[in-house]
């Protein structure tokens, strides 16, 4: 009986539509402009682009103005046509110069993406202006957007949020999930996580992937609700069904690391993939890691160590046995540690070692730093480790207590300056400490420039090199790009960051008489790290290091070698060129840093610490 009534459904339907048709083949056909709009969307809507085109070109004749922006409409998607968006911006000109909002709106979007016309932020921001005058909440939202970037405009986040507001009214989901952005940002606004998440929700529950995605962060790094990466998951998980690359890699991240959930590298790098096939860069690199061969670390990443190397695993993996016959603990929850402030600014990565026991509980108890990073994340990492959770170790079945050694690894996912060197000084002058206040005001120009993740940054990971002269007063003179990164945008704000409205300081005297010649290079969506990031290696081995600038590999670093349980030889030796020699006596405990500093001006450190055991 039920197949019986849905056939009935089926010819019912058919039947219909067919009558539809027919009507219209043997009607009188519409003579007025607006009768042939509407003729003409209703086969748009049966997707018979051949005959909405027709019904929309008689009207447009006629200079109707939506008929004309329907036509553009048609032509930017290639719908019945050959795609082709200058003759779509043809079309919408014609509706604009009329002054119909949507087709102002539509051209003001080709002019700010450069389809079918020059880019020219400008121009769009004068045609979405004038939809938006008219209440086009799409244009108030990317009039809002032109202000918040700063293009075709001086930058203005009061006026941006204004817009925003506007459009949020209207209840448009980008609208709100930007005005978030800004809260959480605290662009223009005091900085308010509660207020940002408010925001992100309304958008959120109108399926804003972005907002989803937004949500998803506040919850995975604690900022205005409780840390809770099960939360975290929960809503990356409905922007990564949409094809949001950045929850994509986040899900990927969440899955390796097992946080909120149990570690899986298989589905990692799932995520990973698809995050990486729409040119996610943080995916990209996640994935050349856990792929063999590896690759730079682009996240604060942990891997804890027990005595001899051993390596206590999860989710499925082997147990690991130690001397005497002990099951190693294994790690059920771990919390990710936060980057200091400090070590932020000065862009430090490397790795702490800790020692500590696990209870007959599985607590972590006695907790002391072996190898310190410093500026804070020391203390970072102790914080971190005081809320994991193990299944403790046990001996016969029954749980005992052991010690084990930890490894939390910094890695600085993030913008900054990079190496800065003097092009022109005499051998062996070193005024580090005059380029100081140059450096530091370039880095936190550039850093305000390239920290919006919808920026074109977010999805690239370069740099850019700046040549400039100081003149004998301390000011900066002509520019040139010694390496461009190819987006215009970056390269005219790397030439604006290394300016300066005054002098600093006059030149030092060795530079008297000449210009001194400055290469400063800024970095996007990377950092500097030191690689292999996890190296194990028998007495007397050798493991070649090296420094990686913006995913560059170079051996051009100041290079040293330290130990917790060494001094001096004892420790190895690393060459000039990075390259470690392991001692033959292994220190207790088995552990050395290798340190590369980046050479110039600007002497960022990384660094890995290697485990050394007893066997050649």
């Amino acid at each position: 009986m039920n197949r019986g009534f849905f056939f009935f459904v089926v010819v019912y339907l058919a039947a219909t539509s067919i009558g539809a048709v027919a009507q219209d083949a043997s009607s009188p056909k519409p003579t007025t402009p607006a009768a042939q709009v509407q003729l003409g969307k209703k086969y748009l809507a049966q997707k018979d682009y051949s005959n909405a085109m027709m019904w929309y070109r008689q009207a447009a004749e006629k200079g109707n103005a939506p008929a004309q922006n329907d036509i553009g409409w048609l032509y930017q998607n290639g719908w019945g046509v050959k795609q082709d968006y200058a003759e779509a911006a043809t079309w919408y000109r014609r509706a604009a110069d009329q002054g119909n909002a949507t087709a102002q709106c539509n051209l003001a979007w080709l002019y700010r993406k450069g389809f079918g016309v020059n880019q020219d932020y400008s121009e769009a921001m004068t045609w979405f202006r004038k939809a938006a005058n008219q209440g086009d909440v799409k244009a108030q939202t990317n009039v809002g957007w032109l202000y918040e970037k700063g293009f075709g405009v001086n930058q203005d986040y009061a006026e941006a949020m204004i817009w925003y507001r506007k459009a949020a009214d209207q209840n448009d989901s980008d609208a709100q999930n930007n005005i978030g952005w800004l809260y959480e940002k605290g662009w223009g606004v005091k900085q308010d996580y509660s207020e940002a998440l408010s925001w992100y929700l309304q958008a959120a529950n109108k399926g804003d992937a972005g907002a989803q995605t937004n949500i998803g962060w506040l919850y995975e790094t604690g900022r205005g609700v409780k840390r809770d990466n099960g939360e975290a998951i929960a809503w990356y998980y409905r922007a990564a069904e949409k094809g949001n690359a950045q929850a994509q890699n986040n899900l990927g991240w969440l899955y390796e690391n097992g946080l909120g959930v149990f570690p899986d590298n298989a589905k990692a790098l799932t995520w990973y993939r698809k995050a990486a096939d729409q040119g996610n860069a943080q995916a990209k690199a996640n994935i050349g890691r856990l792929s063999p061969g590896g690759g730079p670390h682009t996240f604060e990443t942990k891997k804890t160590q027990v005595p001899a190397t051993v390596v206590p695993s999860s989710g499925g993996a082997p147990t690991v046995i130690l001397p005497n016959g002990i099951q190693a603990p294994r790690e059920i929850y771990s919390a990710e540690p936060e980057y200091s402030e400090q070590a932020r600014k000065a862009m430090l990565t490397g790795t702490v070692l800790l020692s500590m026991s696990v209870d007959a509980a599985g607590q972590p108890r006695d907790l002391k730093v072996l190898m310190p990073l410093g500026s804070g994340l020391d203390e970072k990492a102790v914080d971190a480790i005081k809320k994991w959770k193990f299944e403790p170790a046990t001996k016969d079945g029954k749980p005992v207590v052991v010690q084990i050694m930890v490894q939390v690894n910094f890695r600085l996912y993030g913008s900054g300056v990079g190496k800065v060197e003097i092009v022109n000084g005499p051998e062996g002058a070193n005024i580090d400490s005059y380029l100081s206040p140059y450096i530091s005001k370039a880095s936190a120009c550039w850093t305000k420039l390239t920290e919006d993740k919808t920026y074109t940054p977010s999805i690239e990971q370069g740099q850019v090199t700046v040549r400039f002269a100081i003149d004998k007063d301390g000011r900066v003179g002509a520019t040139e790009m010694a390496s461009p990164s190819g987006v215009d945008r970056l390269d005219r704000g790397a030439r604006e960051c290394v300016s300066t409205p005054k002098p600093v300081a006059a030149l030092p005297v060795i530079f008297r008489g000449n210009e001194l010649l400055v290469q400063m290079q800024f970095l996007y969506n990377g950092g500097v790290s030191l690689t292999p990031v996890y190296p194990q290696l028998a007495r007397g081995g050798r493991k070649q290091f090296h420094i990686e600038v913006a995913g560059i590999a170079s051996e051009a670093a100041e290079w040293s070698v330290t130990g917790a349980g060494c001094t001096e030889l004892a420790c190895g030796t690393v060459s000039s060129d990075g390259l470690y020699t392991a001692p033959e006596i292994v220190p207790d405990p088995p552990f050395v840093r290798v340190k590369g500093t980046l050479a110039g001006a600007n002497p960022i450190p990384a660094s890995a610490v290697v485990t050394l055991v007893g066997v050649n």
